[in-house]
Protein backbone atom coordinates (compact mmCIF):
# COMPACT_ATOMS: atom_id res chain seq x y z
CA UNK A 1 0.00 0.00 0.00
CA UNK A 2 3.22 2.21 0.53
CA UNK A 3 4.40 3.14 -2.98
CA UNK A 4 -0.02 3.16 -3.62
CA UNK A 5 -0.37 5.92 -1.71
CA UNK A 6 3.00 7.85 -2.26
CA UNK A 7 2.14 7.36 -5.72
CA UNK A 8 -1.32 8.99 -5.20
CA UNK A 9 -0.42 11.77 -3.13
CA UNK A 10 2.68 12.85 -5.45
CA UNK A 11 0.27 12.59 -8.25
CA UNK A 12 -2.46 14.75 -6.54
CA UNK A 13 0.28 17.50 -5.81
CA UNK A 14 2.27 17.74 -9.16
CA UNK A 15 -1.61 18.21 -10.72
CA UNK A 16 -2.65 21.05 -8.19
CA UNK A 17 0.14 22.59 -6.63
CA UNK A 18 2.95 21.61 -9.14
CA UNK A 19 5.45 24.46 -7.24
CA UNK A 20 5.71 22.51 -4.16
CA UNK A 21 5.57 18.89 -6.11
CA UNK A 22 9.23 20.19 -7.62
CA UNK A 23 10.55 21.67 -4.62
CA UNK A 24 9.66 18.51 -2.80
CA UNK A 25 11.43 16.62 -5.94
CA UNK A 26 14.22 18.53 -5.90
CA UNK A 27 15.60 17.72 -2.33
CA UNK A 28 14.50 13.86 -2.23
CA UNK A 29 11.93 14.67 0.20
CA UNK A 30 9.44 12.36 -2.30
CA UNK A 31 11.55 9.01 -1.58
CA UNK A 32 10.65 6.27 1.13
CA UNK A 33 14.69 5.19 1.19
CA UNK A 34 17.07 6.39 3.47
CA UNK A 35 17.54 9.80 3.38
CA UNK A 36 20.68 10.82 4.90
CA UNK A 37 22.55 11.42 1.78
CA UNK A 38 19.79 14.23 1.16
CA UNK A 39 20.67 15.89 5.00
CA UNK A 40 23.26 18.06 5.24
CA UNK A 41 25.23 19.86 8.45
CA UNK A 42 25.31 23.21 7.24
CA UNK A 43 23.96 25.46 10.22
CA UNK A 44 22.94 27.90 7.31
CA UNK A 45 20.32 24.96 5.77
CA UNK A 46 18.41 24.79 9.06
CA UNK A 47 18.94 27.76 11.34
CA UNK A 48 19.43 31.42 10.74
CA UNK A 49 19.93 34.27 13.57
CA UNK A 50 19.51 37.87 13.38
CA UNK A 51 20.82 39.76 16.20
CA UNK A 52 19.41 43.52 16.46
CA UNK A 53 20.59 43.70 20.02
CA UNK A 54 17.20 43.57 21.29
CA UNK A 55 15.17 42.34 24.19
CA UNK A 56 13.13 40.43 22.33
CA UNK A 57 13.78 37.70 20.16
CA UNK A 58 10.46 36.33 17.60
CA UNK A 59 11.60 32.68 16.79
CA UNK A 60 9.67 30.95 13.84
CA UNK A 61 9.56 27.22 12.88
CA UNK A 62 9.09 26.25 8.79
CA UNK A 63 6.13 23.36 8.89
CA UNK A 64 6.12 20.67 7.19
CA UNK A 65 6.68 22.28 3.71
CA UNK A 66 3.81 20.55 2.08
CA UNK A 67 2.20 23.86 1.21
CA UNK A 68 6.16 25.84 1.47
CA UNK A 69 9.75 24.72 0.33
CA UNK A 70 11.30 27.87 1.73
CA UNK A 71 13.01 28.92 5.31
CA UNK A 72 10.32 30.54 7.44
CA UNK A 73 11.96 34.05 7.16
CA UNK A 74 10.23 34.24 3.67
CA UNK A 75 7.02 33.50 5.21
CA UNK A 76 7.23 35.75 8.05
CA UNK A 77 9.76 38.07 8.69
CA UNK A 78 7.68 40.81 6.41
CA UNK A 79 4.89 40.14 8.06
CA UNK A 80 6.07 40.12 11.60
CA UNK A 81 8.48 43.93 10.20
CA UNK A 82 4.88 45.29 9.45
CA UNK A 83 3.58 45.93 12.90
CA UNK A 84 6.97 47.91 13.94
CA UNK A 85 9.11 46.80 16.72
CA UNK A 86 12.90 46.16 17.26
CA UNK A 87 13.18 42.00 17.50
CA UNK A 88 16.20 39.43 17.24
CA UNK A 89 14.90 36.87 15.03
CA UNK A 90 15.57 33.22 14.91
CA UNK A 91 14.63 31.19 12.03
CA UNK A 92 14.26 27.58 11.84
CA UNK A 93 14.00 24.57 8.85
CA UNK A 94 12.67 21.61 9.40
CA UNK A 95 15.25 19.78 6.22
CA UNK A 96 13.79 16.53 6.00
CA UNK A 97 10.30 17.60 6.41
CA UNK A 98 9.35 15.49 9.24
CA UNK A 99 7.65 17.93 11.87
CA UNK A 100 11.26 17.95 13.06
CA UNK A 101 11.39 14.25 13.92
CA UNK A 102 14.97 13.62 11.74
CA UNK A 103 18.06 15.68 12.49
CA UNK A 104 19.65 17.89 9.47
CA UNK A 105 22.36 14.52 9.60
CA UNK A 106 19.61 11.78 8.98
CA UNK A 107 19.22 10.23 12.38
CA UNK A 108 16.40 9.90 14.18
CA UNK A 109 17.36 12.42 17.01
CA UNK A 110 15.41 15.23 15.25
CA UNK A 111 13.57 16.71 18.15
CA UNK A 112 16.89 16.90 20.42
CA UNK A 113 18.91 18.17 18.05
CA UNK A 114 16.79 20.92 17.19
CA UNK A 115 16.27 21.64 20.99
CA UNK A 116 20.02 22.02 21.39
CA UNK A 117 20.65 24.17 18.53
CA UNK A 118 17.29 26.70 19.10
CA UNK A 119 18.78 26.50 23.31
CA UNK A 120 22.17 27.66 22.04
CA UNK A 121 20.92 30.31 19.68
CA UNK A 122 18.68 31.70 22.61
CA UNK A 123 21.21 31.83 25.13
CA UNK A 124 23.19 33.60 23.32
CA UNK A 125 20.96 36.33 22.38
CA UNK A 126 20.07 36.55 25.79
CA UNK A 127 16.72 38.55 25.18
CA UNK A 128 14.37 39.32 28.24
CA UNK A 129 11.73 37.79 26.35
CA UNK A 130 11.48 35.21 23.62
CA UNK A 131 8.25 34.22 21.57
CA UNK A 132 8.23 31.34 19.02
CA UNK A 133 5.80 31.51 15.82
CA UNK A 134 4.13 28.78 13.78
CA UNK A 135 2.19 27.48 11.80
CA UNK A 136 0.81 23.64 11.10
CA UNK A 137 3.64 21.28 11.58
CA UNK A 138 6.27 24.35 12.69
CA UNK A 139 3.37 25.42 15.56
CA UNK A 140 3.99 21.76 16.58
CA UNK A 141 7.40 22.34 16.76
CA UNK A 142 7.52 25.37 18.78
CA UNK A 143 5.47 23.58 21.12
CA UNK A 144 7.92 20.57 21.45
CA UNK A 145 11.11 22.61 21.76
CA UNK A 146 9.66 25.21 23.91
CA UNK A 147 9.77 22.43 26.55
CA UNK A 148 13.33 22.57 26.85
CA UNK A 149 14.52 26.11 25.20
CA UNK A 150 14.15 29.08 26.58
CA UNK A 151 10.86 30.05 25.15
CA UNK A 152 8.36 32.34 26.85
CA UNK A 153 5.30 32.44 25.10
CA UNK A 154 4.11 30.98 21.90
CA UNK A 155 1.93 31.95 18.94
CA UNK A 156 0.14 29.19 16.87
CA UNK A 157 -1.57 28.63 13.81
CA UNK A 158 -3.68 25.37 13.01
CA UNK A 159 -0.45 22.78 14.75
CA UNK A 160 -0.41 19.50 13.57
CA UNK A 161 -0.56 18.26 16.92
CA UNK A 162 0.41 14.84 16.54
CA UNK A 163 1.05 14.92 13.20
CA UNK A 164 -0.62 11.28 12.91
CA UNK A 165 -3.95 12.84 14.17
CA UNK A 166 -3.95 15.43 11.49
CA UNK A 167 -3.00 13.13 8.55
CA UNK A 168 -5.43 10.39 10.12
CA UNK A 169 -7.92 8.42 7.66
CA UNK A 170 -10.95 9.70 9.99
CA UNK A 171 -10.04 13.52 9.20
CA UNK A 172 -8.80 12.33 5.36
CA UNK A 173 -12.36 11.01 4.88
CA UNK A 174 -14.12 14.10 6.33
CA UNK A 175 -12.08 16.28 3.90
CA UNK A 176 -13.22 14.28 0.77
CA UNK A 177 -17.42 14.10 2.31
CA UNK A 178 -17.36 17.96 2.70
CA UNK A 179 -18.60 18.84 -0.34
CA UNK A 180 -20.43 21.87 0.62
CA UNK A 181 -17.21 23.15 0.89
CA UNK A 182 -16.05 21.63 -2.81
CA UNK A 183 -18.69 23.47 -3.95
CA UNK A 184 -18.51 26.96 -2.09
CA UNK A 185 -14.86 27.12 -1.30
CA UNK A 186 -13.00 24.78 -3.82
CA UNK A 187 -9.53 26.36 -3.16
CA UNK A 188 -10.18 25.63 0.42
CA UNK A 189 -11.59 22.50 0.42
CA UNK A 190 -8.34 20.68 -1.87
CA UNK A 191 -6.04 22.86 0.28
CA UNK A 192 -7.29 21.11 3.45
CA UNK A 193 -7.45 17.51 1.54
CA UNK A 194 -3.84 18.13 0.04
CA UNK A 195 -2.55 19.15 3.48
CA UNK A 196 -4.42 16.17 5.37
CA UNK A 197 -2.96 13.92 2.88
CA UNK A 198 0.26 15.18 2.71
CA UNK A 199 0.46 15.12 6.98
CA UNK A 200 -0.65 11.81 6.46
CA UNK A 201 2.28 10.62 4.19
CA UNK A 202 4.73 12.22 5.88
CA UNK A 203 3.87 10.83 9.18
CA UNK A 204 3.92 7.00 7.15
CA UNK A 205 7.40 7.99 5.72
CA UNK A 206 8.69 8.94 9.36
CA UNK A 207 7.32 6.34 11.04
CA UNK A 208 9.33 3.73 8.20
CA UNK A 209 12.43 5.76 8.38
CA UNK A 210 12.79 5.65 12.39
CA UNK A 211 9.74 4.12 13.88
CA UNK A 212 6.73 4.82 15.92
CA UNK A 213 6.52 7.57 18.01
CA UNK A 214 3.91 7.44 20.67
CA UNK A 215 1.40 10.14 19.44
CA UNK A 216 1.33 11.40 23.23
CA UNK A 217 5.30 12.24 23.21
CA UNK A 218 4.71 16.09 21.62
CA UNK A 219 2.52 16.98 24.27
CA UNK A 220 4.81 15.54 26.82
CA UNK A 221 7.58 17.22 25.70
CA UNK A 222 5.67 20.59 26.04
CA UNK A 223 4.60 19.84 29.38
CA UNK A 224 7.64 20.05 30.58
CA UNK A 225 7.81 24.00 30.54
CA UNK A 226 4.30 24.54 29.85
CA UNK A 227 4.72 28.05 28.26
CA UNK A 228 1.69 30.27 28.00
CA UNK A 229 0.86 29.48 24.30
CA UNK A 230 -2.04 30.81 22.41
CA UNK A 231 -3.33 28.90 19.55
CA UNK A 232 -5.60 30.14 16.78
CA UNK A 233 -7.23 27.82 14.79
CA UNK A 234 -9.52 28.05 11.14
CA UNK A 235 -13.44 27.31 12.55
CA UNK A 236 -14.42 25.88 9.16
CA UNK A 237 -11.61 23.38 9.07
CA UNK A 238 -12.78 20.33 10.49
CA UNK A 239 -9.18 18.75 11.27
CA UNK A 240 -8.01 21.69 12.97
CA UNK A 241 -11.22 22.17 15.09
CA UNK A 242 -10.31 18.49 15.76
CA UNK A 243 -6.80 19.35 16.93
CA UNK A 244 -7.56 22.46 18.67
CA UNK A 245 -10.36 20.94 20.71
CA UNK A 246 -7.90 18.31 21.80
CA UNK A 247 -5.86 20.50 23.79
CA UNK A 248 -8.93 22.44 25.39
CA UNK A 249 -7.96 20.98 28.63
CA UNK A 250 -4.30 22.12 28.78
CA UNK A 251 -4.80 25.36 31.20
CA UNK A 252 -1.65 26.99 29.53
CA UNK A 253 -2.86 27.08 25.87
CA UNK A 254 -5.75 29.60 25.49
CA UNK A 255 -7.77 28.78 21.98
CA UNK A 256 -8.90 31.46 19.86
CA UNK A 257 -11.07 31.46 16.83
CA UNK A 258 -10.32 32.56 13.35
CA UNK A 259 -13.27 32.91 11.01
CA UNK A 260 -11.85 30.93 7.84
CA UNK A 261 -11.86 27.83 6.14
CA UNK A 262 -8.27 27.59 5.18
CA UNK A 263 -5.35 25.19 6.86
CA UNK A 264 -3.23 28.31 5.70
CA UNK A 265 -5.03 31.32 7.85
CA UNK A 266 -2.00 33.39 7.63
CA UNK A 267 -2.21 32.87 3.91
CA UNK A 268 -5.51 33.87 3.79
CA UNK A 269 -4.74 36.74 5.91
CA UNK A 270 -2.29 38.19 3.79
CA UNK A 271 -3.95 38.26 0.99
CA UNK A 272 -6.47 40.58 2.42
CA UNK A 273 -3.61 42.77 3.76
CA UNK A 274 -4.39 42.12 7.65
CA UNK A 275 -1.92 39.41 8.24
CA UNK A 276 1.34 41.75 9.47
CA UNK A 277 -1.52 43.87 12.08
CA UNK A 278 -2.75 41.08 13.32
CA UNK A 279 0.39 39.04 14.01
CA UNK A 280 2.13 42.35 15.52
CA UNK A 281 -0.63 43.14 18.00
CA UNK A 282 -0.57 39.07 19.13
CA UNK A 283 3.48 39.96 19.48
CA UNK A 284 2.68 43.24 21.34
CA UNK A 285 0.38 41.27 24.19
CA UNK A 286 2.37 38.57 24.28
CA UNK A 287 5.37 40.90 24.98
CA UNK A 288 3.70 42.98 27.77
CA UNK A 289 2.14 39.56 29.43
CA UNK A 290 5.85 38.14 29.79
CA UNK A 291 7.91 41.40 30.73
CA UNK A 292 5.15 41.41 33.07
CA UNK A 293 5.71 38.47 34.40
CA UNK A 294 9.41 38.14 34.06
CA UNK A 295 10.28 41.60 35.63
Amino acid sequence: MRPIFQKVVIKLLEVFMPGAASALKTEGQFSLADHSRSGTLEPSAYIDVEDNGADVTLISFAGMAVLYAAMPKFEFKSMLQEGGGNYNFVFVRDVFRSSYRLAPDGSGDGIGFYERVVRDALEGLNAKCTIAIGMSGGAEAAFRISGATPIDRIIAFNPAFPMEHHGSWSNIGICLLDLKKLVTEPGAYFETLFVTLGTCYLWRRNRRLIGYEDPKLPLRDYLRRAAPAVLYYSHRCIPDVRQALALKDVPSITLTVLESSRHNCLVEMKNKGVAGKFIGEEIQKQVESCLNTNG
